[in-house]
């Protein structure tokens, strides 16, 4: 059927010859499906101005039309429409070019932007409770909290990396994979490092850490990977810092056994990233084939040698702006902000702002020089590297929370030096085409319809990803009042 019914004039769209079902919002929030037979033109062209709600039995088919639409990729398309049937992008265009199915159910977002939903390719689930961090939070029921609060914001995918309690995390992920648990998608990272070592000891002294396999020997090393790849795995952490300091570690990962982990990967068909923070180690990393890269360089300023590693591998780095900025005059905690206080308990913000006193960062004018000279060259570091920089937040492990980390870091990308536009191709498109992820992170014919609404632009303002009017995962609308309900009870 011709898209005669979306490319039509402001008289035409209201004409009773309209045969389709609408969605139509009252000032109370209720909603009614109509058939634009003989309906009133008020009715059938007033865009909503409440949430939507569940389409019910209506239609599995829904056409979004009059959105400005980001593609992922960097591309606009002004005035645009998008087809999804069940849980797929059907068809995307503008208005005119886009092929309306007869019994869909159109939706007018005219003046609203719609992007992709977020890919977080780094975050560490499962630990945090909100009032409490430890082990003993980590149960299915907070895993899929934690789900369920990424997607509340926008955030379509999570990788949650090196820390994951495996039986409990598996569980998870086959029930979300037959429909069972909502929220964000859940890719678990099982990580691999030395005895002792691996991740930093807020995580190691905890009674009841687990997340990380330990070897010692290349063949130990290509066994665990052979062993993860068979339940499923796809993603693998390794730690390579010697951070452990408590547990008199301080050894790194050795080359021989990443590269062995690097090797028997690319057998298995299992992604790899590696969590490292200097620059020498980056480049060894780059040199024995890993392309992917947890923290960029933080002990000295990028050369050319690297850079070079870095545009010849394809490398991709998540930079964690947020954990590394929080003693930055702009920095801003999160109980001040109210695009976190709205999903949190008064207990919540409470017991944050008590925290936080006497800890607030220097002023500018107080700020020491060496405090000077590092934010210059991390922002430096970031600005030669900008091309491949991909989302990641570490939320879950530093203090930082769920999906709301992911807006702050959006933010921090655009003052470090990314364009908006730059800034949202990095957080969709870019972070799921490095791990192989070509079904999410773009408004594409044939991917997962994981979308966010906006009502207002953020090519003109960043910050503009905040003013969230509706989120869809999987094809699903996300209940973002009730999960706020449930949140701030």
């Amino acid at each position: 059927m011709p898209a005669m019914s979306v490319l039509r004039s402001e008289r035409e769209r209201c004409s009773p010859l309209s045969a389709r079902p609408v969605i139509w919002w009252g000032a109370g929030g209720w909603m009614m499906v109509v058939w634009l037979i003989a309906v009133s033109m008020v009715a059938a062209c007033s865009p909503p101005d409440t949430p939507l709600q569940s389409r019910g039995a209506e239609s599995d088919v829904l056409v979004f039309t009059g959105a400005r639409l980001i593609l992922g990729d960097g591309a606009v398309i002004e005035n645009g429409a998008f087809v999804i049937e069940d849980d797929i992008i059907f068809d995307v265009g503008q208005i005119g070019q886009v092929e309306v199915p007869k019994a869909a159910t159109v939706i007018d977002l005219t003046g609203r932007t719609v992007m992709p939903a977020l890919v977080n390719t780094h975050a560490h689930l499962g630990w945090e409770g909100y009032t409490s961090w430890g082990a003993e939070n980590f149960t299915r029921e907070n895993l899929i909290d934690h789900l369920d609060r990424h997607a509340y914001y926008g955030v379509g995918t999570i990788i949650s990396t090196g820390s994951d309690i495996e039986e409990i995390s598996l569980q998870v992920r086959r029930e979300q994979r037959v429909g069972e648990v909502g929220g964000a998608r859940y890719l678990v990272s099982p990580g691999i490092g030395t005895p002792g070592g691996g991740p930093n000891p807020r995580f190691t002294d905890d009674d009841g850490w687990w997340g990380l396999h330990h070897v010692t020997s290349p063949a130990e090393a290509r066994e665990i990977v052979r062993s993860e790849a068979a339940k499923g795995i796809r993603i693998i952490k390794i730690w390579v810092d010697a951070r452990d300091q408590r547990r008199g570690a301080q050894v790194k990962l050795r080359p021989e056994i990443y590269a062995a982990v690097l090797d028997e990967a690319q057998v298995r068909d299992v992604t790899v990233i590696a969590h490292a923070t200097t620059l020498e180690d980056h480049k060894r990393l780059l040199r024995a084939g890993n392309r992917r890269f947890i923290h960029m360089p933080y002990d000295r300023a990028v050369d050319e040698e690297y850079l070079a590693l870095v545009r010849e591998r394809n490398a991709y780095i998540v930079p964690t702006l947020g954990m590394i900025t929080k003693r930055e005059p702009y920095y801003v905690p999160a109980f001040e902000d109210p695009f976190f206080q709205e999903q949190v308990s008064s207990e919540v913000i409470s017991m944050l702002s008590e925290a936080y006193e006497g800890a607030r960062p220097a002023a500018p004018s107080e700020r020491s020089p060496p405090a000077v000279e590092r934010s210059r060259m991390l922002a430096s570091n970031f600005e030669a590297l900008k091309d491949h920089i991909i989302l990641g937040t570490d939320a879950g492990a530093v203090g930082d929370f769920f999906g709301y980390a992911d807006h702050v870091e959006l933010g921090l990308f655009v003052r470090m030096g990314m364009t908006p536009a730059e800034a949202i191709v990095a957080a969709t498109r870019r972070s799921a085409e490095a791990f192989g992820l070509m079904d999410v992170g773009s408004l594409e014919p044939g991917y997962s319809a994981d979308f966010v609404i906006l009502d207002a632009n953020p090519l003109e303002d960043i910050t503009n990803t905040r003013q969230i009017y509706e989120v869809f995962v999987r094809g699903e609308r996300i209940d973002r009042g009730a999960l706020r309900d449930r949140w701030t009870r």
